[in-house]
């Protein structure tokens, strides 16, 4: 939430994207074995042939934010994964 709370704080411009996410790649089937765990379940799994657009791996690059916004990302994934989740069961 740190990301968010600066980026609505930042007034130097009125549009800007910001990428907050984690700069360390992250494998899907990672994602997925989180989620399964803080879930107590199993994810039911659909492999499919690669996607017209479908990329190999992903990550954000944060440099802009800490540029910007002095931010730079503090929370594993794993930590992150698990707060999520405890914020949906409530929330939803």
């Amino acid at each position: 939430m740190a990301g968010v709370h600066a980026a609505l704080d930042y007034e130097a411009s009125t549009f800007e994207i910001i990428n907050l996410g984690e700069s360390r790649t992250v494998e899907l089937r990672e994602l997925i074995g989180l989620l399964e765990k803080e879930l107590g379940r199993d994810a039911i799994i659909d492999r499919q042939p690669l996607q017209p657009g479908d990329v190999p791996q992903t990550f954000a690059d944060t440099r802009k934010a800490r540029r910007l916004l002095g931010y730079d990302p503090q929370t594993p994934i794993e930590e992150g994964i698990r707060r999520f989740v405890e914020w949906f069961s409530k929330t939803v």
